[in-house]
């Protein structure tokens, strides 16, 4: 080893077996400390004996590591304090395991200190491990993959939610350009890992650049090494990301190429910027999804989980039980595969009343019968009971459900006088009623008592136009 390291390229080769024969010692060690853990009991006492030649063995490959981790971080592009952190904590994993070899020959020292020397060997290695990941991958390569109820325990920032609603309003180097760039390049490109000599942690260093100078040209994507190494074929040593890390999709590859090719603004928003109908594509993709309006069809209150036995109940009988939001225990109900769920089902409903806020029971085998339980949902506030055996004489027992919104129950034989007695429920917003007996002219009275109800009775019919009409005209034959 010592003679490799007298020729440059031999050197920077034998360097780069590190990332191999790093994990060598690792192994080796974790497999000792289980077995002198184990020793302790008659039954394993009999694999004493191999310990150590384990740690014998786990204290060479352990410089081998330090070696070749030396030879490679005279590659540089490293930060100086992580690389500094992590070769002192590879050199004490290796001291420490010719220590265990060593005291394992003097039986009375070993019985004294050998447990806390193994428990310490566990949190150098993994002290080691972590640093030595933070020089690969950048500093926040764990911390930006958790979860966010980890997030909380964690000394990072959690992630900002986007600070635009619409797509036109974000930022585009801040807010889209950015994180492109953090996720694909900052782990090579940032103040713990100099690759190049280049950080694209700001525009500002950006336009600095690197060892090989400025990697933006504004205006000009295809002459910006940013986006040309982007190009470059997977097989080329210079194509950026390189081999063996994921590359930038096709949408973040021609969003960086929009970006530049428009001078590489800061603070520019989407709108502001001249748009080509591939870019537009993108964008389109991008939008935030609408979020759900809390004040007509979610109750602002937190509810417990709902039981997973009564859940099951729904689902066994063909209903798709689902939860409104990621982090909401609200739940929406749907027997839209479920034509046989009838009047005696309904009782199923009821263990989960608290969480239950959206209903679609239409086409299912429900009558009047039924609404007595429906009426028994304190929290409902959407029902869809359209197209089912439901006459409208007991819609009464609906206006226990105080905070339903919308109301669809198209398609029923219900009259006028059925619907009036809804004029109960103020908080009723939206009503449908299509392919019913009633009829617009006949609510009256309701939309009297419910000024702010919206009463839809369906039965539209457009305008024909000239332009609808195509002409077929019978040639001769020949």
């Amino acid at each position: 080893m010592i003679l490799l390291a007298t020729n440059g390229n031999w050197s920077s080769f034998t360097g780069r077996i590190h990332p191999l024969v790093v994990h060598l010692p690792i192994g080796i060690l974790l497999i000792a400390v289980l077995l002198l853990l184990l020793s302790r009991w008659p039954r394993w006492q009999r694999f004493r004996n191999t310990i150590p030649f384990l740690f014998l063995a786990a204290f060479l490959a352990a410089l081998c590591s330090c070696l070749t981790g030396y030879l490679l971080s005279q590659d540089g592009g490293y930060d100086d304090h992580l690389l500094d952190t992590h070769r002192n904590l590879g050199i004490a994993v290796a001291v420490i395991s010719g220590i265990m070899c060593i005291v394992q020959s003097v039986k009375k020292l070993a019985n004294r200190i050998q447990i806390p020397l193994a428990v310490l060997l566990l949190v150098l290695i993994s002290a080691a491990g972590h640093y030595g990941g933070s020089l690969t991958h950048g500093d926040n390569y764990l911390t930006a993959a958790m979860p966010p109820v980890l997030q909380r325990f964690s000394k990072g920032d959690i992630p900002a939610v986007a600070a635009y609603k619409d797509i036109s309003d974000a930022r585009v180097y801040e807010d889209l350009v950015q994180p492109v760039l953090n996720e694909r390049c900052i782990s090579c490109h940032s103040q713990q890992k100099l690759k190049g000599g280049l950080q694209l942690e700001s525009l500002a260093l950006m336009r600095k650049g690197g060892e090989n100078g400025p990697v933006l040209k504004d205006s000009m994507p295809e002459e910006s090494e940013l986006f040309k190494r982007l190009l470059l074929p997977e097989s080329d040593e210079h194509r950026m990301p390189p081999k063996g890390k994921p590359s930038l999709s096709p949408a973040e590859t021609e969003l960086l190429h929009w970006w530049i090719a428009s001078g590489a603004p800061a603070g520019k928003k989407v709108k502001d910027l001249p748009k080509n109908p591939r870019i537009m594509a993108v964008l389109a993709a991008m939008q935030p999804a609408a979020p759900i309006d809390k004040q007509e069809f979610v109750p602002e209150r937190e509810v417990a989980q709902a039981g997973k036995v009564a859940i099951q109940a729904l689902t066994d009988k063909g209903l798709k039980v689902l939860q409104v939001g990621d982090a909401d225990h609200h739940l929406a109900v749907s027997g839209y595969t479920a034509g046989n769920f009838s009047d005696k089902d309904i009782s199923l409903l009821l263990p989960v009343k608290e969480q239950l806020i959206w209903l679609d029971l239409s086409g299912t085998a429900i009558t009047d019968a039924g609404m007595s339980a429906i009426g028994q949902l304190p929290h409902l506030t959407r029902l869809d009971i359209r197209k089912t055996a439901i006459q409208g004489k007991t819609l009464q027992e609906l206006n226990h459900c105080t905070d339903l919104r919308y109301l669809n129950i198209g398609q029923n034989n219900c009259s006028a006088a059925d619907i009036g007695v809804l004029k109960g429920n103020k908080n009723l917003q939206q009503l449908y009623l299509n392919e019913t007996q009633v009829n617009k002219s006949m609510l009256s009275q309701l939309q009297h008592d419910l000024p702010g109800l919206k009463i839809d009775t369906g039965g539209y019919q457009l305008p024909a136009l000239a332009s609808d009409t195509i002409e077929y005209h019978k040639t001769a034959k020949l």
